[in-house]
Parts: C-alpha cells; sequence; structure tokens
C-alpha cells in the first residue's frame, strides 16, 4: 500500500510533463516511498513517454509508465483507479504541477487524517509568463481551515473542485460509476459521483497544486467550449441524470450534488454569451434552460450567478449585452 496515487493524464504534454514530475521528486525518500506517480500517454504521439521513462528509472518504486490508446481525460481517471494502490488518490494533468513545498505537508496530513476528502487551495498561474494570476479557496469560511466537516452539514459551502481535490481511493473505487470517455469536461463527473459515499471533507490552507491557465487548446477556453459544445451538454446530461437517481439523503447533501450539476449549467450559459447572435443562440439558450427548468428543476434552482438571473428576468434578450462584458472580463483576465 501507498499513501498517496497521482495520476497524471498525459496527452502530448513533453513541454510540461518535465516540470510536472520535478515537482513530485521530493528529497526525502521516506515521502517518496509514500507515493505511487502513474503517469498515463493517453495515446500521444511526442516525447512525453521518452521523458517519463528516465523518471521512471530513477524513481521505480514511485514512478510508472504506460501508454495506452486514447481514450481521453476520462478514460485515464478510469484506469488510474482501477490500478491506484495508494490511501488517497489525486488527478494532476500533465501540463499542471504540484508545490513541491507543500506536498510533504499533504503526505503528513494524510497520514494522521482519516476525512474522506482533503480539500486544499490552488494555484491558478498563467502560462507564458508564469505569473500567478489568483488562488483559489475550498472554503468562503477561514474557521473551516485544519478541521473536519460533514457533507451533511452546512459548512460544506462551495464545491469542491479536482484541482483541491484529495480523496480517498476507496470511494472511488465503490461508486459504481465510470466517468465519461472520449469526451471533455468529464471534472465535474469525477467531483460528484463518489459524492453520496463521502462521509466528510478535511480543509487545508495549502496551495498544493498549480493551474496552469491561458494554454492554447486548452478545453475550457471559449473557443474549444464553442467547438465541444456537444461535449459539454453531453456531460451536464450525464451528471443531471444521476442527480435525478440518487438514493434517499440528506437535502443538504443533495443540494451540494445540484450545485455540482449548476457549476455545468452555468459554463452552458458561458458558451451561449460566447456565441453572441450566432446561430440564433438567443433561442438556443432560453430552449435549453426553460428544458432544464422542467426536467431538472433543483438543478435549475442551484444556479446563484446574478448574470443567469438577469437573463432569465430579461427573456434572455439582453444576451448580446452579456457577450459584451464577457469579453472585456476575459481580455482584463491576462493584462
Amino acid at each position: 500500500m501507498k499513501l498517496l496515487t497521482i495520476v497524471i493524464p498525459a496527452y502530448n504534454v513533453e513541454t510540461y510533463i518535465d516540470r510536472c514530475l520535478s515537482s513530485m521528486c521530493l528529497d526525502d525518500s521516506a515521502c517518496m516511498d509514500q507515493l505511487e506517480i502513474l503517469v498515463v500517454d493517453d495515446g500521444g504521439e511526442d516525447r512525453t513517454g521518452e521523458i517519463a521513462a528516465g523518471y521512471c528509472e530513477r524513481y521505480p518504486e514511485s514512478i510508472f509508465f504506460c501508454h495506452k490508446e486514447n481514450g481521453g481525460h476520462g478514460s485515464v481517471i478510469n484506469y488510474g483507479i482501477k490500478r491506484a494502490r495508494g490511501r488517497y488518490f489525486k488527478v494532476v494533468d500533465g501540463d499542471d504541477w504540484l508545490n513541491s513545498r507543500e506536498l510533504p505537508g499533504l503526505l503528513d496530513l494524510l497520514a494522521r487524517e482519516p476525512a474522506d476528502i482533503v480539500a486544499s487551495a490552488y494555484r491558478c498561474v498563467e502560462d507564458e509568463s508564469g505569473r500567478l494570476l489568483s488562488v483559489k479557496e475550498p472554503t468562503g469560511c477561514e474557521e473551516n481551515y485544519g478541521h473536519t466537516v460533514s457533507f451533511d452539514s452546512s459548512q460544506v459551502d462551495q464545491v469542491i473542485k479536482m484541482h483541491s481535490m484529495t480523496i480517498k481511493t476507496s470511494l472511488l473505487q465503490g461508486m459504481g460509476q465510470q466517468i465519461d470517455e472520449h469526451c471533455f469536461y468529464v471534472d465535474a463527473e469525477y467531483i460528484a459521483y463518489p459524492i453520496p459515499l463521502a462521509k466528510n471533507v478535511y480543509y487545508d490552507a495549502r496551495e498544493i497544486y498549480c493551474y496552469r491557465l491561458g494554454r492554447g487548446g486548452q478545453s475550457m477556453s471559449l473557443k474549444s467550449m464553442q467547438k465541444n459544445h456537444r461535449m459539454h451538454r453531453r456531460v451536464f446530461d450525464s451528471l443531471a441524470a444521476f442527480y435525478e437517481r440518487l438514493p434517499d439523503m440528506s437535502g443538504i447533501r443533495r443540494h451540494y450534488i445540484a450545485c455540482c450539476c449548476a457549476q455545468l449549467l452555468e459554463n452552458e450559459f458561458q458558451i451561449y454569451i460566447s456565441m453572441g447572435n450566432r446561430f440564433s443562440s438567443i433561442d438556443r439558450l432560453r430552449r435549453f434552460d426553460r428544458g432544464v427548468r422542467l426536467e431538472h428543476p433543483a438543478i435549475y434552482g442551484a444556479t446563484d450567478k446574478k448574470s443567469i438571473r438577469l437573463l432569465r428576468a430579461c427573456n434572455y434578450l439582453i444576451l448580446p449585452l452579456a457577450y459584451l462584458a464577457l469579453r472585456i472580463k476575459k481580455a482584463k483576465a491576462f493584462r
């Protein structure tokens, strides 16, 4: 048994994989003994495997490499879940990295803390400059840090993102639900599917994960989201169906999962807004959102963004204004 399995989806990331892996190679051999790092080359055609092989030679008991047919981000996560030997599980994309100074502290925490999920802060870093853009906190309540909180309490105040989440492997292996394959945007499934089995979360103030933003071709860029709109809708439909099949549980926990779904709904709005007036986007957004209200009223109501409430109140007719506001916001984000 290892303490922590880190699965690295690595598709054509030869430019980034060295930094990713080096951030996990700690000087403390005892820490390395606690790590299982699975580098999964998802059908790539560059030197990612060659670079990873060098790390495998240096750390044969900690770093392992696999090349498989392309199946998308979800297929790598499914692959890692099946093979993980660590008590805890974390996904780190091959173009991102971890904070080496804080990783030993996380391992120490995992060794003594029995919580089902550890939620840590993470950094958003600009691709080209390396500039720190922001730090994302896993909770809006500072008093939560250093404490274990029940999922059936109102103290779990916001959805825990993939970059924040370190989760017990047993929950992933027991959730009875596979992540969608050959598809983007499956992070939303990964963070939601195990929640019915999770009892609690420990809030950790350490900034563990470093998330690269602004790289060309990223799935969360507006151009990519427009291009892959069908994939995004597929994941929303899968997650909404999952919500409707939920067993009996507390209203608080059910609402938390509805909020996981609502984040995808909010992304759907962003996609339509980014299209401006193209493809009759106002009418398409109206029909989609009204369908959600009829079929998934709890998810519809879990959306708390003021901009979405305003669009609904105005029958979606101010979408062109929202388009202009979105362009200004995106331009400011990378100045």
